[in-house]
């Protein structure tokens, strides 16, 4: 009887650490595309990122990244992000985004990462983004 339970509980704990990273991992993407969004409409702040030599070579050449950047791929990111947001904010803003956003409401986003991340995790949150898209391209 005992193992059946240890099995039963092995199994649940199981579960629940890959259905919390398929969550991270879907809410990560989710971060970045609003973050990526937000970028593609403003050129001035991406251009901005690019006069830093060090953080165009870690985009576009895949060099080392920047030492004062708090993280540097989604995954890091994400952990920063959680803890800043609840679960219920985070599924607000996720249900947002799946519904498609007005230009307000990706400002009021954009607003509150401004509001709950530090300047060095806000830019360091847009050159992950940047990153990742151009992975994409």
């Amino acid at each position: 009887m005992f193992k059946w339970i240890l099995g039963f509980l092995l199994i649940l704990v199981g579960l629940g650490f890959v259905g919390y990273n398929y969550a991270m991992d879907y809410a990560s993407d989710k971060v970045m595309n609003q973050v990526s969004n937000t970028l593609v409409g403003n050129e001035e702040e991406v251009n901005k990122l690019l006069s830093d030599p060090q953080i165009k070579n870690y985009i576009e050449a895949n060099e080392e990244p920047p030492e004062n950047l708090p993280f540097t791929t989604k995954e890091e990111a994400m952990k920063v992000v959680s803890k800043k947001y609840s679960v219920n904010e985070m599924v607000e803003m996720r249900d947002k985004v799946r519904e498609g956003l007005t230009t307000f409401e990706k400002e009021e986003i954009y607003q509150d990462l401004k509001s709950k991340l530090s300047k060095e995790e806000l830019e360091a949150l847009k050159i992950v983004a940047l990153k990742e898209m151009k992975k994409t391209q």
